[in-house]
């Protein structure tokens, strides 16, 4: 058959069931018909076809000149592969199995790696080296190993892992034409895994993972043989209440940061899951990766499922090495404790909401652990006196917690009907955590006549918990809504007596992040009054509100002063500017201040700007803003005006390094053209680093901030027109 034919055929031919063993073999014969550069040899690979039958025909179509075997030497192989590919040719070679790879680590550490760089970018050094890896075979010893992160920790080699039959063929086309050295891993437990494609076939390219399986509880990271467990551990999980997200990165190197960052930070949680050991894996990396660029998004810690650290066993205890659907699912459950099945002896509701009012009428109390003095900020549950079921009367003794001090008894605070024990004896549990919740029927009383539903039930802001309206970051009180008992202790350190010294608030994540950046960050506050008579016009010519105006001038702004849209390294003693602009903008809820993010906002015309502000607004107003506009900023615009101040001196919401404050619009005498006017006038304020610039710079970019509000061309649709 022809060049010619054999295209054409592959051109017609349907979707089919398909090996990836067959997926890699026609990759090959493709390659080898596309370009008389491409060698394929190894051990076996000839007549036999290799001991997986990858390159099975392949000597008998191109002949043994093109395909053709090696002695068993492997370091051999790999250096025949240097000179070969030095001299113009593409050699592709096979390791039989991921351990025989071993021998040849020097000459692929110390010269497939190096030689590029060795030679200064002058010579390319195109070749493949294509092994057979990771366990589930039942191989003996030195036939089963996964090697994946010795090759990706060495720098000059590229690693690509398939899962699917598609990316088989294609990431294996790539690697042969790719100009750099590329280790191809091949999951040997799926050569016989089939597929519905249509060959030749081409996914996406280096360096692009795939979100196999979409989801919004938990990101799930795999590769290579792990991707099919991962996905199988997420149906199971799906029938357990958790949606998870499978992202299968296909290259090690290069790894797919931005996919990755996304989808963490679309979920808030990530477990890595590879049959390679736990110590310094591939894992280690992505989780390192994930807590350097995901931590204000995160809200568990990053967890791993792998291997275990200890040579590959003998076949009869694979099953017990390799990472499998259980300990994945229970892996799931750890990052997961209230998203899937309850923990190991915590009893859980009845149908009955736990929080304001019940289906049935009932309004359910959620009764917390109180402050138990001397400064004592959690207890463990020794023993619950009640289970879920029963009838409590107010003041009944219904559990017995230990300090570090003493053993306490707790009294109920509500009578009513448990629906919900939150922990289990055994548990330690820190002040203000939820213990129980009671449903009570109307007419039952409990220790205080406002004591309210739990937060998020949508019954308001309960007294004492604040307003929400602050001046800068997230908001306290209503938002979070931790109030630490409904009942408080009294003086005498008695429940529910009508002598209590106040109601304790447990501090929350926000007040913690503003006490850092308080402290951590060298800020400085400058300001300037600007007549807004210009702004307001060009809203009323181009229908739009004075947010996106205010936002288009504050992108202008960081185009011609870079230094503030960045973010301070302490651990490196760096200033990082950032490549672009992920918009912070403050809106006010009903729930509290809400700080949504408007992404790559520097990259979008005026009504596109306007157009994602006011979806992200309406977004927060109803409590829904996806998870990935939460977080991420690298800059703030804070409108003081709906709070009826004219400027404030706001903490920076870190690690971002400044932030610009408008203030509301009022009538002031203002001198235009040499005669006093009634103009709007509008405070503007700067806080920022001073790690970052200095005064200078920071002044110069609210000069030009004020100059874009009140320059004519405004009027002209607030496009980027260099300030006056």
């Amino acid at each position: 058959m022809t060049v010619t034919t054999r295209a054409a055929a592959a051109a017609t031919t349907m979707a089919t069931a398909t090996t990836m063993a067959k997926a890699l073999n026609s990759a090959l014969r493709d390659a080898l018909d596309a370009d008389e550069r491409v060698v394929v040899f190894g051990e076996d690979v000839g007549r036999l076809g290799g001991v997986f039958r990858i390159t099975d025909g392949l000597a008998d179509t191109f002949g043994e000149r093109r395909c053709f075997d090696t002695p068993a030497c492997e370091a051999g192989i790999a250096g025949l592969a240097v000179g070969m590919a030095m001299a113009g040719f593409r050699p592709v070679v096979e390791m039989q199995f991921d351990a025989f790879a071993y021998p040849a680590f020097e000459q692929i550490t110390s010269h497939i790696a190096k030689l590029r760089n060795r030679t200064r970018g002058a010579l390319a050094l195109p070749l493949v080296i294509r092994v057979p890896y990771g366990g589930g075979i039942g191989g003996v010893e030195h036939h089963s190993d996964s090697s994946e992160a010795y090759y990706a920790h060495t720098a000059g080699l590229k690693v690509v892992t398939p899962a699917t039959v598609a990316d088989a063929y294609s990431l294996l086309r790539e690697a042969i034409d790719d100009p750099d050295p590329v280790v191809f891993l091949e999951p040997k437990r799926h050569y016989w895994t089939k597929d519905d494609v249509r060959l030749p076939s081409r996914t996406e390219p280096f360096g692009t993972a795939a979100v196999r399986r979409p989801g919004t509880a938990a990101t799930l990271v795999a590769y290579g043989p792990s991707v099919a467990v991962a996905l199988e551990a997420a149906r199971e999980a799906a029938t357990e209440g958790m949606d998870i997200e499978v992202l299968d990165l296909r290259t090690l190197v290069p790894l797919d940061d931005h996919a990755l960052t996304e989808s963490v930070r679309r979920t808030g949680r990530c477990l890595v899951v590879h049959e390679a050991q736990s110590f310094a894996g591939v894992g280690a990396e992505i989780a390192a990766r994930v807590q350097e660029r995901c931590f204000d998004a995160l809200e568990a810690p990053v967890l791993r499922v792998t291997g275990l650290d200890i040579p590959y066993p003998p076949p009869l205890l694979e099953s017990a090495h390799l990472p499998g659907v259980g300990r994945v699912l229970d892996g799931l459950r750890r990052l997961l404790p209230d998203g899937g099945q309850p923990g190991v002896g915590v009893r859980r509701v009845f149908p009955v909401p736990v929080g304001g009012a019940g289906t049935d009428g009932r309004t359910v109390r959620t009764f917390r652990l109180p402050d138990l003095g001397e400064g004592l900020a959690e207890a463990e549950v020794l023993e619950w006196t009640v289970a879920v079921g029963d009838h409590v009367t107010h003041d009944q003794t219904v559990a017995e917690v230990e300090t570090a001090k003493s053993v306490v008894t707790l009294p109920s605070p509500f009578a009513g009907t448990v629906t919900a024990l939150h922990c289990a004896a055994g548990e330690i549990v820190k002040v203000g955590a939820r213990l129980m919740s009671v449903a009570q029927a109307s007419g039952e009383g409990g220790a205080s006549a406002d004591s309210s539903p739990e937060a998020g039930s949508g019954a308001g802001t309960s007294p004492g918990t604040g307003s929400g309206a602050v001046l800068t970051g997230y908001g306290t009180g209503a938002r979070s809504g931790h109030v630490a008992n409904e009942a408080g202790p009294s003086e005498n350190g008695e429940l529910g007596t009508s002598h209590q010294p106040g109601i304790r608030i447990p501090l929350d994540a926000a007040a913690e992040k503003f006490h850092r950046a308080h402290r951590d960050t060298p800020a400085v506050t400058i300001w300037a009054d600007a007549d807004a008579t210009g702004l307001l016009a060009a809203r009323d010519t181009h229908g739009t509100g004075l947010l996106p105006l205010l936002a288009r001038a504050c992108l202008s702004g960081l185009a011609a002063f870079p230094e503030l849209n960045a973010r301070v390294d302490t651990g490196r003693a760096e200033i990082v500017r950032l490549p672009h602009v992920h918009l912070g903008f403050a809106a006010q809820t009903g729930q509290g201040l809400v700080v949504p993010v408007v992404r790559d906002a520097d990259r979008l015309p005026l009504h596109a700007l306007a157009a994602e502000l006011r979806r992200l607004t309406d977004c927060a107003r109803r409590d829904a803003v996806p998870a990935g506009h939460l977080t991420g900023g690298t800059f703030t615009l804070n409108n003081y005006g709906p709070l009826g101040v004219d400027g404030a001196t706001p903490i920076l919401n870190h690690p971002q390094t400044a932030m610009l404050g408008f203030g509301r619009l009022v009538d002031r005498p203002w001198a235009v053209d040499g005669r006093v006017e009634v103009r709007k006038v509008a405070h503007l304020s700067l806080t920022f680093d001073h790690r970052v610039c200095d005064g200078g710079t920071a002044a110069g970019f609210l000069r030009h901030v004020i100059a874009r509000i009140t320059a004519a061309e405004q009027a002209n649709g607030g496009e980027d027109v260099p300030a006056p």
